[in-house]
């Protein structure tokens, strides 16, 4: 039972990535934010992100509040190195 709410919390995470890269982008391009605190930002989101998602559907908490931590640190890596690819700055 366990390894099915971790599973489901994972493979949540891979789409949560997706969205949290989304909402950092978003709130980079509309805001002064840069630097360090992109990578604050991204993992702020991830952790209230999952933590929400953690008390509406009765999940672990302490599991799910690492799967957003884990989830905003990939989203930054994959938005930079999506960037990077690309030429961009």
């Amino acid at each position: 039972m366990m390894e099915e709410i971790l599973m489901t919390l994972i493979l949540s995470a891979i789409g949560g990535s997706v969205v949290v890269s989304g909402i950092t982008e978003v709130v980079k391009q509309n805001s002064k934010l840069s630097g360090i605190w992109v990578i604050v930002f991204a993992l702020i989101t991830g952790v209230v992100l999952f933590g929400v998602i953690a008390l509406v559907f009765a999940l672990p908490l302490a599991e799910s509040l690492l799967i957003g931590f884990l989830t905003g640190w990939a989203s930054v890596g994959a938005f930079n190195s999506y960037k990077q690819s690309k030429g961009g700055n």
